[in-house]
């Protein structure tokens, strides 16, 4: 009972609160421990080996004082334990609370790029429209408009991709999965957002179907076409990647333009 008495005494004065005490980490480990450290004394004054072998004929072997006063304690150290469930919950709500305060704040932010992007297309449309019609006799047809703009958003998307060519395919083939041993040939750190990644055309045996890698950023692109001559001097570890050739997403024209170039270098 000695033994029970001093424990208990110890793990009281560690853990009473005030009504509302402040919730962290360090004291949900530290009521862990008290609590540990209670259990271990009333298993041990009950002399058995553990809580599961505690029962009602065990806990009537005790003399009423002993039993009262454990009551009493373990009580109070349950009480402080509610409180600080409650100091929990309540800190729960505090960081929810903050959370949809900076997500409104996001929104908004969101929502005032999204307004002045959509004043500026006005503007420039608004402005281009302004010339064409001081140069034509007639205005731009819809499908006209519909063209130049599919021209424009098409330009967008080719400067935040390029082409890997040579990289072994397969009809069970994940091209994801070539896009980040790409990264790991280059020693490129993980921190690209990639959007997509695409095998272009049909399936073909014995054939290297290419592959395009789009990314939220044309820096990306840049960064990686950068250092696509370091694919050729690659470990034997990534050998098969020596004969893989990276190009930036060209149109049709620019296609014909570069191949044309290539040819006229290979002549001289």
């Amino acid at each position: 009972y000695q033994r029970f008495h001093t424990a208990y005494s110890t793990v009281l004065y560690r853990s009473q609160a005030p009504c509302m005490m402040e919730f962290s980490l360090d004291s949900l480990h530290k009521m862990e421990k008290d609590l540990n450290t209670a259990l271990h004394a009333i298993t041990k004054t009950s002399k058995v080996d553990n809580v599961d072998n505690l029962n009602r004929t065990v806990l009537m072997k005790w003399n009423k004082d002993p039993l009262a006063d454990w009551v009493e304690k373990l009580s109070k150290l349950l009480n402080s334990n509610i409180e600080l469930c409650k100091a929990a919950a309540s800190k729960i709500d505090k960081l929810q609370s903050e959370q949809i305060v900076n997500q409104n704040k996001l929104i908004v932010i969101q929502q005032n790029k999204l307004d002045a992007v959509q004043d500026t297309v006005k503007t420039e449309m608004q402005s281009w429209s302004d010339i064409v019609k001081k140069n034509c006799n007639t205005a731009p047809s819809v499908k006209i408009v519909k063209k130049a703009i599919k021209s424009v958003v098409d330009e967008s998307d080719r400067n935040r991709s390029f082409i890997m060519y040579g990289v072994k395919d397969s009809e069970n083939d994940y091209p994801s999965d070539k896009a980040s041993e790409l990264f790991q040939a280059l020693d490129e750190e993980e921190g690209h957002q990639v959007l997509s990644t695409t095998r272009l055309g049909a399936f073909k045996m014995d054939t290297c179907r290419p592959i395009k890698v789009s990314f939220a950023s044309a820096d990306s692109v840049k960064q990686i076409l950068s250092k696509a001559k370091l694919l050729k001097t690659v470990g034997d570890d990534l050998k098969e990647w020596r004969n893989v050739y990276l190009a930036p997403d060209r149109n049709r024209e620019e296609r014909l333009k570069h191949k044309q170039l290539v040819s006229a270098r290979t002549l001289r």
